[in-house]
Order: C-alpha cells, then structure tokens, then sequence
C-alpha cells in the first residue's frame, strides 16, 4: 500500500511539473494603437456671378421670349455676406435686384464648392417665397443628387421671375435654403 501511495504521489508530481512547464512558456503582448483625424465637411458660394441673363414675354403674338437689354440690368447685384459670416466661408448669397418690373425673368449663375475634404450631395433645395409675386427656382433640376468631391465645385443659376401682381416701388424679399447632405447620408 505504501508503494502504491509512493506511486501516486510521483505520479502526481509529474503531472503538476508537466502543468507547471506548459505554464512557464514564454509569452508576449503585443497591441495596435491607431489615430484618425476626421475631415472638413463644408460648403460655400463662389463666382463668378456673372454673366446673368433677363428675358421678358413679348405680350403680342406669338408671345415670344426677348432678351432684356443690357443697360436694364444695371440694378443687379451679388455679393456674399462677410458680416454674418468669416470672409473664408461666404455661405449667404446675396441678390439685390433694382428696378424689376413685372414678367422679367431674371436668372443668375454662381457655383456651389465643397471646400472642405468630404464628399457631399445636394440634398434639398427650398425656396420661400411666401410674400414674393413671382417665383423663385434654382436650376438645374439635376441639382438635387448631384454630388461634390472636395475642392470641387457645381454650377448653379437661380432664377427669379416677377408676375404682374406686384406693385410698383415696393421691396420684396425671398429666401432659397440649400442643403448638402455628407455623400453616404443621401436619400434619392
């Protein structure tokens, strides 16, 4: 019995210095760090404004589309707005047009950037035009959809027409929102 005892005791021992060799094998950690410096998402206006152009219906048969004369086009203006935004990030177009009178329609080319690195759609476009007799349209009408790379640009013309029932020497306003969506945030 005392051999039998001896036997499981050696054998034991063996066994508990074969776990102990298996956990005294070496052993290393190694790790990954990373950094990810996100991008720029931004849009803005840029020129030129120009050339615009002004049609009118001739109120004759057949009821043709005429050019507006050029010297008629004097009063139109566009400018960026630096006061409310930094001059580096013109997001507010500004169109003041003087002396329009009614069934012109006037249309304005500018350009949409993505001045920053992150690709973007154009998501929405909104005119408000609740208090305006006329109507006020971006174009193209691919516009929505259309998307920008950065550093890109997209060519744009607004376009805005004035009805019969405005009235003379009055001041009205409207409002166009644009929005960009980030590229893989569009809906069609």
């Amino acid at each position: 019995m005392k051999t039998k005892m001896t036997a499981i005791f050696a054998i034991l021992m063996i066994a508990l210095m074969a776990v102990g060799v298996s956990y005294a094998l070496w052993s290393k950690t190694i790790y990954i760090e990373g950094t990810v410096n996100t991008g720029k998402f931004d849009a803005i206006f840029t020129g030129p404004y120009t050339p615009w152009t002004a049609t009118y219906v001739d109120p004759l048969p057949p009821h043709a589309i005429l050019p507006v004369p050029a010297d008629k086009l004097a009063g139109i203006t566009v400018t960026v707005d630096t006061q409310h935004t930094p001059k580096e990030d013109p997001e507010t177009l500004i169109v003041v047009i003087d002396g329009l009178y009614p069934y012109i329609t006037i249309h304005i080319n500018y350009m949409i950037q993505n001045s920053g690195t992150v690709p973007w759609i154009v998501n929405k476009v909104t005119p408000d035009v609740s208090a305006f007799p006329g109507t006020v349209t971006v174009t193209p009408p691919g516009l929505i959809g259309t998307q920008v790379d950065g550093g890109a640009s997209t060519a744009a013309d607004l376009e805005v027409h004035i009805t019969n029932a405005a009235v003379q020497s009055t001041t009205y306003y409207f409002t166009v929102t644009i929005e960009v969506v980030q590229w893989n945030e569009f809906v069609p």
